[in-house]
């Protein structure tokens, strides 16, 4: 097996549980599976590693969730998101060749973090979004997407502020995910980043990827949806402050 994916008995073994709470995380919320997976591989992996399997591994799920959710995908907001998303990125793009990353991951995570924790403490009303606002946010997270990878967490915050369906939050996250894994996916491709190990790792973590989503996939069945909306509000406000912990253990290191 070390010789197969790389990797020590032990660091299977860490990797697998990784991969496990990430794939749960994503059967139940729709989204934050590449942030655990990176936190908690970056301890065994370099992220140039882990990178191109997690998209691999966020398409394969998208896939299998696909199935059954796209009558729930409200598909007006999703098209603006999308459009206005990748006529943004580029713009993202840039800022990261002119701002330190760091710098603008923090910028982006102290963000999701302070708001997280008022929606989670304070009760916020729901809103009626108009198209133009979709259109505005799309612009933001693709900003956000190009230039620190982090557009699934800000899209979630912005769904916890909306009076859509918890099925419609997660199966428009689902969707906007799965768009833009596509993208990153062919990129990489080209690039050049999918070895036979990438292939050999992804292949064998289709079983508990499997699992995981499944199980996560069966919890949002039985939970209602202000008990989802609690959820992905801590979710977020976990995720980031993970996310700020390794960006200053890194600074400080």
């Amino acid at each position: 097996m070390e010789n197969l994916v790389g990797l020590s008995v032990s660091d299977a073994l860490w990797y697998a549980m990784v991969l496990l709470a990430a794939s749960y995380i994503r059967g139940f919320s729709g989204f934050g599976f590449t942030a655990i997976f990176l936190a908690g591989l970056t301890l065994i992996l370099p992220v140039v590693e882990i990178v191109p399997l997690s998209i691999a591994l966020e398409l394969t799920a998208s896939s299998a969730q696909a199935k059954g959710i796209a009558r729930h995908v409200k598909w007006r907001e999703l098209g603006l998101l999308l459009t206005a998303g990748i006529i943004f990125t580029p713009l993202g793009v840039y800022l990261l060749g002119v701002i330190d990353d760091q710098t603008l991951r923090l910028t982006a995570l102290v963000f999701v973090f302070a708001s997280s924790l008022y929606l989670v403490f304070w009760r916020t009303r729901l809103r009626q979004f108009s198209l133009g606002i979709y259109a505005l946010v799309g612009s933001a997270i693709g900003v956000v997407n190009g230039a620190t990878a982090l557009s699934g967490l800000v899209l979630a915050l912005f769904f916890s502020l909306s009076n859509k369906q918890a099925i419609e939050m997660r199966a428009t996250m689902i969707f906007y995910l799965f768009a833009a894994d596509i993208w990153a996916f062919s990129l990489l491709i080209g690039a050049g980043y999918y070895d036979s190990i990438a292939i050999t790792r992804a292949a064998v973590s289709l079983p508990l990827l499997a699992v995981g989503v499944w199980l996560g996939s069966r919890h949002f069945a039985a939970a209602g949806p202000e008990s989802y909306r609690k959820v992905v509000l801590w979710l977020l406000l976990m995720l980031s402050a993970v996310g700020l912990v390794g960006l200053f253990t890194t600074l400080l290191g």
